[in-house]
């Protein structure tokens, strides 16, 4: 992490509510599909970037997903700690083995990076390159 971070604290950093305060609607856990999930962890990680590029926690002109590991815990885009237990905060919900859990994570921050390498064209969801056996 990059050693000159300034004093303004990260999205990360705050409560539950930050998620609930994008008005992205949350897939239900109970039918939600992982593809589903993925969706909607691309539109989060891609608010909690963006509001914390507004607030000069990460620069605007960060060109990809593993340059903001140089600011702070960039995996933490890819989950929400405050929606423990459920499917919709973390792939580790699943109850998949290792490998298919790192499998979406990648998806998401895939999607993140190339949104981040276009120069934030667009959405993020965009970017999202869903393997048929990830289902």
């Amino acid at each position: 992490m990059n050693k000159d971070i300034q004093s303004k604290k990260s999205i990360l950093e705050q409560g539950a509510d930050k998620t609930l305060r994008l008005n992205i609607p949350i897939p239900d856990p109970e039918t939600a599909r992982p593809e589903e999930v993925i969706h909607y962890r691309v539109l989060v990680g891609q608010a909690w970037i963006e509001r914390d590029i507004e607030q000069n926690f990460l620069p605007s002109d960060i060109s990809s997903f593993p340059e903001v590991g140089t600011y702070c815990d960039h995996n933490m885009y890819l989950i929400d700690d405050d929606l423990r237990g459920s499917k919709i905060g973390s792939f580790y919900e699943w109850g998949w083995n290792v490998q298919k859990i790192c499998d979406h994570f990648n998806a998401v921050a895939d999607a993140l990076d190339g949104w981040l390498r276009s120069g934030r064209e667009g959405s993020a969801a965009n970017y999202i390159d869903i393997k048929a056996s990830f289902s």
